[in-house]
């Protein structure tokens, strides 16, 4: 059957509207605004603006900071008295609400707020004054009930748990029965000091910790202690890639993962333009680097980490356009001109 006259006739007006309409989805979306040199000195100065508390990272005192000396003693924690000279007077005893341990032949001895040897000096005392001669006592905590951890942030139970023995990261983090499903690399642990009265925080790579098992970062926690566990930041990858989408930041990922993670680029992708687009911070501008498929496989791409907020984009080439894929088709006033949007 053959097509109409007018038909035939609009067959070169179209193909040209289609060329302009391919072209049209090649041109860049986002223009570059910045180099890399430029980039990477605005990033500098956007983390020195940014005030952030201070943080250490795990020190050899943090892995034997649970020192019972410092510990004050309060209503509910579970003691083991031992007097050397009369295992009779030995006793496992738990301290009552108002703060008092019932000891064979001394009754009731108030000992909360005392630390556990001021504890076993006040008993000495107590037992020299009526029942022994220089008797020796000593005191250990066997559960630290009247102090609590309070978990927060990522975690599959967040809340506040009872500090019952001693701990570790890895031990509270079971508490709350494990990581969250967007959990980010890294925890944070706060604490008074107790020679200083000071907070201080403490920086813990969790990767580092779990994945990698470097024992180093398994500090011990203290009752007291908060425990957040940040969600992962959050990176967007669109245009020419095969899997465009939202997605979490894992520990010191590259722009080269993110396209890997995005499945690659997909064949109709200008490789000579890949954009990195990072947001500034509130109110300001985002920054737009661009970069080529070269400079990733350079090793360019495994130098730039990304940060939450940021966004990769692939643009797409008009001869890639041209080539690939199969989608929808343009058929219009019985011209049988097809195009093709690519899929792959």
């Amino acid at each position: 059957m053959r097509r109409p006259r007018f038909a035939r006739c609009l067959l070169p007006f179209f193909l040209l509207l289609c060329a302009l309409f391919c072209a049209g989805c090649a041109e860049e979306q986002f223009t570059p605004t910045t180099d890399l040199d430029n980039f990477q000195k605005l990033q500098q100065q956007k983390e020195q603006a940014e005030v952030k508390p201070e943080v250490q990272a795990v020190t050899p005192a943090a892995m034997t900071a649970d020192n019972p000396a410092d510990y004050l003693l309060g209503a509910g924690d579970l003691i083991t008295v031992t007097v050397f000279e009369s295992a009779n007077l030995n006793a496992e005893v738990r301290i009552s609400s108002r703060g008092f341990v019932s000891l064979p032949l001394l009754d009731n001895v108030e000992v909360a707020g005392l630390t556990a040897a001021e504890a076993e000096e006040k008993i000495e005392r107590l037992y020299a004054a009526r029942y022994l001669h220089d008797p020796h006592v000593t005191v250990y905590i066997k559960e630290h009930v009247s102090k609590q951890i309070t978990l927060v942030g990522s975690l599959v139970k967040p809340g506040t748990y009872d500090y019952v023995s001693r701990r570790r990261l890895l031990d509270v983090i079971a508490i709350a029965q494990g990581l969250g499903a967007n959990a980010g690399a890294t925890a944070y642990v706060s604490r008074t000091d107790p020679r200083t009265n000071q907070p201080i925080s403490y920086m813990v790579d969790l990767d580092d910790l779990i994945k990698r098992g470097n024992l180093a970062q398994n500090m011990i926690i203290e009752g007291g202690d908060v425990v957040f566990v940040p969600e992962a930041g959050q990176l967007f990858i669109d245009g020419a890639v095969r899997k465009p989408g939202t997605y979490p930041i894992s520990s010191k990922m590259t722009v080269a993962e993110g396209v890997a993670l995005a499945g690659g680029l997909a064949s109709y992708a200008d490789t000579d333009s890949i954009k990195l687009i990072r947001y500034m911070g509130k109110g300001k501008q985002r920054e737009i680097l661009k970069l080529s498929y070269s400079d990733l496989q350079g090793g360019l791409g495994d130098n730039l980490v990304l940060q939450d907020q940021d966004i990769i984009f692939a643009e797409s080439s008009s001869s890639g356009i041209l080539t690939s894929g199969s989608g929808f088709s343009l058929g219009f006033l019985g011209t049988g001109v097809n195009y093709r949007n690519p899929t792959n």
